[in-house]
């Protein structure tokens, strides 16, 4: 078959029609639903048109085929694809399952504000469930996979528990998946918004019947929490992140924006926030995982993003994660993540099967990969922590250039209509699939930049910076008595908070000058050395223009306020003596006034600008508390205060 006729096949059987696609796919996998000439490195390629999908599917026709449920059958399963199982009935089937597995541990790394486990299987061949025995790891690799941080997006959970049901009841799936993989599994991150069920959680989303709500009990994002760490959840996951440090990390998500073929797409940094040879090494998995999926029956796209909302023929776009969400975390850590993103209008069965593969193809890979990307991590890790990395600026946003490339997109045809009712303009997508050349816009450069320094200092009273540091994992020591140091840093001016809420916080933009300046630093004071493998992490946290540091997310508000005032009847007596003394302070005023009409006409904007070049005035307003030093001698001199 063709590959357009293979794509009319491959669409027909996503929106329903499989039973000739499932044919194929009996006569084509094995026992595990794993294609018989696919199971070893260099495997061939089989006919496109048979790869349809993986065991799942297979048991969703058992009860019709007259033949018993499968052990450990799933309410996904038993309900032909229309249901995902609430927390604790999830719960209850993975503890029946890893009783019943010598190769599974079912576990908790947290409890969330209501006070639910936040549950986690580790499955290894060995039995090796605790961190401490994966330290020294050289050819082995731990993967991290995680579902429902957006509770209604549950398609990860019931693709998971079809995996691991494979593991502990197929003795050669796991011989062949877990021979150099360790399996950090957490079904449900979200477990609070899990529990807000029901069938009305996502507009958007086809199936399943019921699911759970996309934020937490606290109406918060923990997709946008990663690096601020506001949430106890996230609190925890850090924790787990710290004890095991995942060599790889995939995050399962569902997608809406438009229609169009691709049951699956994804999400990986390959555009400069990681270190360059770990990067090659995503780039080579991203297009060995393209090439499998498709030869599965399920081509891959990148996230689907376009330029216009909605608009296929606008272009796609790609981006940069940013640190707060979770393959951008996984980024500053050296450490790939793959975002998974299925399409929120197929069919639930496909995506959680699209999904299981995506998975399943992962770990053979890594499987096969395990040495390479260890030895590529170790060197990211070791180059983070070295001067030459802090020699070039360090870039903290990104921003696209001008250049594009043609791109193949699997779309549906549709077109844009005006709505007689609302009248704006709305897209209306068919049912028929057509194939559309694009441009696609996904070479990204830096923009905003950081000149790293040797060290951070910062001073004992801002907890709530050094907290942080603590969750991320970052070493640091203390002062053990004051010191007066010569430090970069800034002074900000002109700042201005988001009106609305974001994530319980009101984000500020601002501008800011340079400053060095010479500064005592009480005892208990953070010194932060950046010769660490974590050095990613402290500057998205601790430079001012990261895209969600310490004082974007609004932490040092406090440095903003002005808390002393001075009365009219006092400035006005000042501002005369003032003039008298420099009567060049006119020429001053009233060059101010021609440029700024608000000024002229407000008094007290006038009284504050004489107030302002008073000794009276707070000097210390708008100045970042946190000091930087560059030379490494000083911090040298410092070692011996340290504890």
């Amino acid at each position: 078959m063709g590959f357009k006729k293979n794509q009319k096949a491959l669409w027909d059987w996503q929106n329903g029609g499989f039973v000739t696609g499932l044919c194929l796919e009996i006569c084509m996998t094995g026992s595990n639903g794993v294609p018989n000439n696919s199971r070893n490195k260099g495997r061939k390629k089989m006919d496109k048109s048979a790869m349809k999908t993986t065991l799942t599917l297979i048991f969703l026709i058992f009860p019709a085929l007259g033949l018993s449920a499968p052990q450990f059958e799933t309410l996904y399963e038993s309900s032909g694809g229309k249901k995902t199982p609430g927390y604790d009935e999830a719960l209850t089937w993975f503890q029946e399952l890893a009783a019943s597995s010598e190769i599974l541990q079912l576990t908790s790394f947290g409890l969330s504000p209501q006070g639910r486990q936040l549950p986690l299987i580790v499955a290894d061949n060995q039995g090796r469930f605790d961190a401490s025995l994966h330290l020294d790891r050289q050819d082995h690799v731990v993967l991290l996979v995680q579902a429902c941080i957006h509770a209604g997006e549950s398609c990860g959970k019931d693709a998971g528990m079809l995996l691991l049901r494979e593991l502990a009841t197929q003795p050669g799936v796991a011989a062949e998946l877990l021979e150099k993989v360790t399996l950090l599994f957490i079904p449900i991150f979200n477990v609070d918004g899990h529990e807000r069920f029901g069938p009305y959680n996502r507009i958007n989303q086809n199936g399943p019947d019921e699911m759970g709500w996309r934020v937490t009990a606290r109406n918060q994002n923990l997709n946008r929490d990663f690096l601020k760490a506001d949430l106890p959840e996230m609190r925890a996951w850090l924790a787990l992140y710290q004890q095991w440090l995942p060599d790889f990390f995939i995050d399962i998500h569902s997608t809406d924006g438009a229609d169009y073929q691709y049951a699956i797409t994804y999400g990986l940094e390959t555009h400069g926030n990681m270190e360059a040879r770990l990067t090659d090494w995503t780039i080579i998995y991203r297009d060995t995982m393209e090439e499998e999926m498709l030869g599965a029956g399920f081509p891959l796209a990148p996230y689907v993003s376009f330029r216009q909302w909605h608009d296929p023929r606008s272009g796609l776009s790609t981006w940069v994660a940013g640190p707060r969400f979770s393959q951008g975390y996984t980024a500053l850590q050296n450490r790939p993540g793959l975002l998974i993103e299925t399409h929120m209008l197929k069919d639930y069965r496909i995506r959680v099967d699209s999904t299981h593969r995506l998975v399943l193809e992962t770990m053979r890979y890594l499987n096969n990969e395990a040495r390479s990307l260890r030895e590529l991590i170790l060197q990211a890790d070791r180059y983070t922590a070295s001067k030459a990395f802090r020699q070039d600026p360090y870039p903290l946003t990104f921003k696209h250039t001008e250049n594009h490339r043609p791109f193949e997109f699997l779309g549906v045809s549709y077109e844009k209509v005006t709505s007689d009712i609302t009248g704006g303009d709305w897209f209306v997508f068919s049912d028929q699939p057509a194939t559309m050349e694009i441009e696609f816009y996904d070479e990204m450069e830096p923009d905003l930049t950081a000149k790293l320094p040797e060290a951070y200092v910062i001073p004992p009273e801002w907890k709530v910076v050094i907290d942080r540091l603590q969750w991320h994992g970052v070493e640091f020591r203390r002062l053990v008595e004051p010191v007066e140091l010569e430090i970069r840093t800034w002074r900000f001016q002109e700042a201005t908070w988001r009106e609305n809420p974001y994530e319980g916080h009101h984000p500020l933009s601002f501008e800011m000058d340079p400053l060095v300046e010479e500064r005592v630093f009480p005892a208990g004071s953070a010194i932060v050395d950046m010769n660490q493998r974590s050095a990613r992490v402290v500057a998205h946290l601790l430079e001012p223009l990261g895209p969600d540091s310490m004082v974007r997310w609004g932490y040092l508000d406090a440095i903003f306020e002005r808390v002393e005032y001075v009365e009219s009847y006092v400035i006005e007596n000042m501002i005369r003596e003032m003039v008298g003394e420099d009567p060049g302070l006119l020429d001053e005023l009233e060059e101010m006034k021609q440029n700024d009409q608000d000024f002229a006409t407000d008094p007290w904007a006038i009284r504050s600008w004489f107030y302002k070049k008073t000794p009276y005035y707070d000097q210390r307003v708008g100045i970042y508390p946190i000091g930087l030093i560059d030379d490494g001698a000083i911090l040298e001199k410092l070692r011996p205060i340290l504890r």
